[in-house]
């Protein structure tokens, strides 16, 4: 296989850009050192009653900062007084109490500053802090987070650079991609030092605000006190100054940005690339596929929930009718055979391949000779499903003596299958219901589209009903999160094993394939999850359902 070299830009903000290329070698050095100072100090966080042992709160994300136990974070997220339970990304577990935090009594959103202390005895790793009025615009950066739609015990990482070094209102920002649960995460410099906190986002995907350090240090003894300031305390800095970091400048990596378009139009990485077209959800659903070399046979894999049963690929400006072989419903893949053509496919490896290890920098094609560049952000993600479980609309509660249905919604598949409240389950696709709990297991073997057969008894008398399940439909989208391009893709959890990247794909852009910046084949998009995360299947998916659907000649 090729190997890739990325070509990457000095892009400067002045109306001529400069081209110059960038050692990426060097840049993947640089940026997984830093990971790996800063990847263990970046926490995971939510109000905890220590007496009842409860959650009290949504999860956030934080930074330790100092030998003492010091944690930066956001005012927004945080009530001075109050304990709260850290984890650490290698399962360690502390209790923090809640500082100061400065949020003014004219705008509560800026400048959204807090500080808490571990107060559980213990060394705990640390990240240093850099200072945030040093920075540059179109400096790279860094997020390591826990984003809560993943609701993983570790963060992902994710880069980006520098946009606005201070806006009209005091914040940073970066391209660095943020969503709830992110709030008071770390942002870091390309070396692994803090330089802000995550504080708010835009609909703009690259729209991402963050709280400048500088402001921390500035108000360090201030933020000791259990206080809420409405207005900014007096300049207080009383941070060692051993504990703040100049920036320093590696030439060849500062001001630049990865590009992929001369990438994929060089290396010819579209060749790889097919757009399929079928009906689903609408009569021209599209959707990515990758072609792949097997056996000396050419066939194409995508994504099978949005591939029918009558695709037809676009292969040199022709369609070709291409058939269905075989899928892996729990994996959502989907292999098809061409007929009537040889293109290029891509040979997979012959031994097991892993998943790109975290801040890796890797190149997806896209049609029309671009592409899009990401870092792989965590691996070995086990997604259960959720989203993916088909829909009835109906509930049994767990407090009578018999599976009765307590809810029924309007116009849901039970309601319009004629189920009905205080209907007691009998049976589900010849699977006994005998008590409340076993209704749920098993409710949750079946997908959207499964057709299951109900044996109910109402009022003395005994019925069929069968129901055609349908997919849960999300709420309306009123947080900014869940207002990105293209949005999420329909199916996007059930996976056992995939990673996760921060290309801003959209959902009909899933199915193609993903490299490293070496050029080795690292997997296949599978689904946008949320704002900041992509979805791939691992090369060892891909060959465990190729060895199952392809007899080995």
């Amino acid at each position: 296989m090729k190997k890739i070299i990325i070509a990457c830009y000095l892009l400067l903000l002045s109306v001529t850009v400069s081209a110059q290329k960038v050692d990426v070698k060097k840049l993947e050095s640089t940026l997984q050192k830093a990971i790996s100072s800063a990847y263990l100090p970046s926490v995971r966080m939510w109000g905890y009653d220590t007496a009842a042992r409860q959650q009290m709160s949504a999860q956030f994300s934080g930074v330790v900062v100092s030998a003492g136990g010091y944690i930066l974070t956001a005012a927004h997220v945080t009530i001075p007084g109050k304990t709260y339970k850290v984890m650490f990304a290698d399962g360690r577990e502390a209790i923090a109490m809640a500082l100061g935090k400065i949020e003014l009594a004219t705008d509560r959103a800026i400048p959204d500053v807090a500080l808490m202390q571990i107060i559980t005895p213990g060394k705990w790793p640390y990240a240093p802090m850099a200072t945030s009025s040093a920075i540059k615009v179109n400096e790279p950066c860094l997020s390591i987070a826990y984003p809560e739609t993943l609701n993983q015990p570790k963060p992902t990482i994710r880069f980006g650079r520098i946009t606005v070094v201070k806006n009209d209102r005091g914040f940073i920002q970066s391209t660095c991609k943020m969503e709830p649960g992110d709030s008071g995460g770390p942002l870091f410099d390309y070396l692994g030092r803090v330089i802000g906190i995550h504080s708010a986002i835009n609909t703009d995907e690259d729209t991402n605000y963050e709280i400048p350090v500088d402001l921390y240090h500035k108000y360090w003894q201030a933020l000791q006190k259990q206080q809420i300031y409405t207005t900014m305390p007096a300049d207080s800095q009383a941070i060692a100054k051993d504990e703040i970091k100049d920036i320093l400048t590696i030439p060849g990596l500062a001001n630049m940005q990865v590009t992929a378009t001369d990438l994929t139009k060089k290396l010819k990485l579209e060749q790889y690339l097919v757009n399929i077209i079928s009906v689903v959800d609408t009569p021209d659903t599209r959707i990515y596929g990758t072609l792949v070399n097997v056996n000396n046979g050419v066939y194409i894999i995508s994504k099978s929930s949005m591939v029918g049963d009558k695709p037809v690929a676009m292969l040199n400006g022709k369609a070709i009718p291409v058939k269905v072989i075989a899928r892996d419903r729990q994996n959502d893949v989907v292999l098809l055979q061409i007929n009537g053509t040889t293109p290029k496919g891509l040979k997979l490896p012959t031994t097991d391949a892993n998943p790109p290890a975290i801040g890796r920098i890797l190149v997806t094609p896209l049609q029309n000779k671009q592409g899009m560049v990401s870092i792989s952000g965590s691996t070995d993600i086990t997604l259960p499903r959720f989203w993916s479980l088909g829909y009835l609309g109906a509930a049994v509660g767990y407090n009578g003596a018999t599976p009765e249905l307590t809810f029924v919604q309007p116009n849901s598949p039970a309601a319009k299958s004629d189920l009905q409240v205080e209907d007691q389950v009998l049976m589900i696709n010849n699977t006994e219901i005998k008590k409340n709990e076993d209704f749920g297991p098993v409710m949750q073997q079946y997908w959207p589209g499964d057709t299951l057969n109900f044996k109910i008894l109402r009022k003395g008398q005994q019925y069929n009903k069968t129901v055609v399940l349908g997919k849960k439909q999300p709420g309306m989208a009123k947080h900014p999160a869940e207002m990105f391009k293209g949005g999420k893709s329909g199916r996007r959890d059930g996976f056992s094993q995939v990673f996760t990247h921060d290309a801003a794909l959209l959902p009909e852009q899933c199915g193609s394939p993903v490299f490293d910046a070496q050029g080795n084949f690292a997997g296949i998009n599978i689904a946008r999850f949320s704002r900041t995360t992509t979805l791939a299947l691992p090369v060892k998916i891909i060959q465990d359902f190729l060895a199952r659907a392809i007899p080995v000649k």
